[in-house]
């Protein structure tokens, strides 16, 4: 847990920690760590987080700036009726697999504002089995 706040805290933060009346798509809640710190930001700055997972983490967090969507990430069609068009950041630590990350980038690149960041979590697996 501390390594992950210390990627969100320092690598991502940073990046977004000024941006206002911002929009983050989130694919991935699990323990809802990122989404915390997404959803703090937003209480700063006016925001809104969206945060889609295959299981329910509905009940994660009880707030105004939150909309969680149970789905896939790649059910395209489902997800187009859902999210809005466009997004300030958009974060993705679903599935890890290179295959599904690549068809999640290049899907959900174009709903990208300009000038908007893509940050990908946990694209390889590698450094976290060289010592298991």
């Amino acid at each position: 847990m501390q390594t992950y706040n210390y990627k969100i805290e320092n690598f991502i933060r940073p990046y977004i920690k000024d941006l206002k009346n911002f929009s983050i798509l989130e694919f991935g809640v699990k323990e809802g760590r990122s989404t915390k710190i997404f959803l703090d930001l937003c209480k700063i700055n006016s925001g809104k987080v969206f945060s889609i997972d295959i299981d329910d983490y509905s009940k994660t967090f009880d707030d105004e700036n939150w909309t969680f969507i149970q789905s896939r990430d790649d059910n395209f069609k489902y997800l187009e009726e859902k999210l809005p068009n466009k997004f300030d950041v958009i974060y993705l630590d679903s599935f890890h697999e290179a295959e599904h990350v690549e068809k999640i980038f290049y899907y959900y690149f174009n709903k990208l504002k300009v000038g908007g960041l893509f940050f990908i979590d946990d694209i390889s697996w590698l450094p976290y089995l060289k010592n298991s």
